[in-house]
This record gives structure tokens, C-alpha cells and sequence, in this order.
């Protein structure tokens, strides 16, 4: 797979969850969130992000990116908590 085709499949993937999300608020009638700015930004950007991470993943497949782009929030999370701390100056 070339790197946009990497790209194109963790960010499709990445924003299936947020559609099945709002799908099951319309569904159970909630109320959908209001979609203001920061909320569309902050959207837009983990999209790309997911995107981006799946490109650096370099998945062999379009399987192996729609997982690791549905997996994005869980591996980056996991990987901020094991990151070493930064020195401090003595």
C-alpha cells in the first residue's frame, strides 16, 4: 500500500466510530451534540491525526490500517502513559 492509500483508510476509519456514535443518539432519541467550532476542529484534527498515525504505522493492508486507525485513540493513549519522563536539571 502507498502512503496515501494508508492515509485515505485510517482516516475513513477513524470517523466510522463517530458515526455510529451520533447514530445511536438519534437512535435512542438523545439530543446530538452541538457542533461548534472547537467541536468540528477538534474533530477534524484527531481525523487527520488518525490518518497520519496509520501512515507511520505503515500498515501492509487496508485491514491492518482500519485497525490501527479505529485503534488510534487506544494506542496513542497507551503510549503517553508508558512515555519515559523528561530529565530534570539537578
Amino acid at each position: 500500500m502507498t502512503a496515501r492509500e494508508r492515509f485515505w483508510w485510517g482516516l475513513f476509519e477513524s470517523v466510522l466510530p463517530e458515526i455510529i456514535r451520533l447514530k445511536n443518539l438519534v437512535s435512542s432519541g438523545q439530543m446530538l451534540p452541538e457542533f461548534t467550532w472547537p467541536f468540528i476542529f477538534i474533530s477534524l484534527a484527531y481525523i487527520i491525526a488518525a490518518g497520519l498515525f496509520v501512515v507511520a504505522w505503515q500498515a501492509e493492508n487496508p485491514f491492518k490500517a482500519i485497525w490501527v486507525g479505529a485503534s488510534f485513540p487506544t494506542l496513542v493513549s497507551a503510549m503517553l502513559q508508558a512515555a519515559p519522563s523528561l530529565p530534570t536539571s539537578p
